[in-house]
């Protein structure tokens, strides 16, 4: 579908909901009057969601299970009835339509860097570096890129419209404007530049295919949440809240079109450069 289709009340699918900005992408569009499909790693640990539930009509908020680091948990093909795309297929108010499905499920496991030793401010016996940066490597790329990118993939094969797709990227995935200060991010920024490149491909084949899903990457600012609470050896400047945050890229994504697919943005509304 094109997202000058949307209709009112609006449906969003919220992947990667429990906590931080995805927890505040909840509460801001269910306060909009909109419904949302959120996703949570266990629905067993998801209890501020199960609060939203009960403090908004039935069916405005529905939950279930996606862990995109786990393919299982994704392909329709390896456990039909347990899967998330089974489990999208058989909710008590399944979606006619995706108006926007908003891919925030992601990692930072700090220190991450390439080379075997840590940045001063880490507490690591270099020891055990070498191994810690291959697992590491693999935890950010399947959670970051790769979780994500398939994620989307099995969503536009199950022949529900999407209107838009935005994948939740960073500064640090810029290679333009690389930041050579953030030390131990490496697998971290490594991830997210690879998500970005990879939705632009997805952009692409989607043109090629006369798709009319429009898919934006966007860099939410420095936000503070549980997973930005790391000890590093830099100051961190303009830190907003996710209520901020979350309001200001609303915004954003709410006022593209399909002209902008393939495009990179920030949650002030500026253009970000790849």
């Amino acid at each position: 579908m094109d997202i000058s289709e949307i209709t009112t009340p609006a449906t969003w699918l919220i992947v990667g909901a429990t906590r931080g900005i995805g927890l505040e992408f909840v509460i801001q569009i269910l306060n909009r009057g909109d419904h949302v499909i959120a996703t949570a790693r266990n629905v067993e640990q998801a209890g501020q969601l199960y609060l939203l539930m009960q403090s908004y009509k039935l069916g405005a908020l529905q939950l279930i299970q996606c862990d995109v680091s786990k393919e299982i948990t994704i392909d329709v093909s390896q456990i039909p009835l347990l899967v998330f795309i089974e489990e999208l297929r058989s909710l008590k108010f399944p979606p006619a339509q995706f108006d926007y499905v908003i891919m925030n499920a992601g990692v930072l496991n700090y220190p991450n860097t390439c080379m075997p030793t840590a940045p001063a401010s880490s507490p690591i016996e270099p020891s055990i570096i070498p191994y810690r940066t291959f697992a590491k490597f693999d935890e950010h790329m399947r959670t970051n890129c790769i979780g994500p990118i398939i994620t989307a993939q099995k969503l536009l094969k199950t022949n529900v419209p999407i209107g838009m797709l935005v994948f939740m990227s960073s500064d640090s995935a810029s290679a333009t404007n690389f930041l050579a200060h953030e030390d131990g991010f490496a697998a971290y920024a490594a991830s997210k530049a690879a998500l970005n490149h990879t939705l632009r491909h997805m952009s692409e084949e989607l043109k090629r295919a006369s798709s009319p899903t429009t898919i934006i990457a966007m860099h939410p600012g420095e936000v503070s949440t549980d997973m930005a609470k790391i000890d590093i050896n830099w100051e961190i400047e303009g830190v907003i809240s996710p209520a901020e945050s979350i309001s200001n890229m609303i915004r954003v994504i709410t006022t593209r079109s399909h002209a902008d697919t393939g495009t990179f943005w920030r949650w002030d509304g500026e253009r970000h450069p790849w």
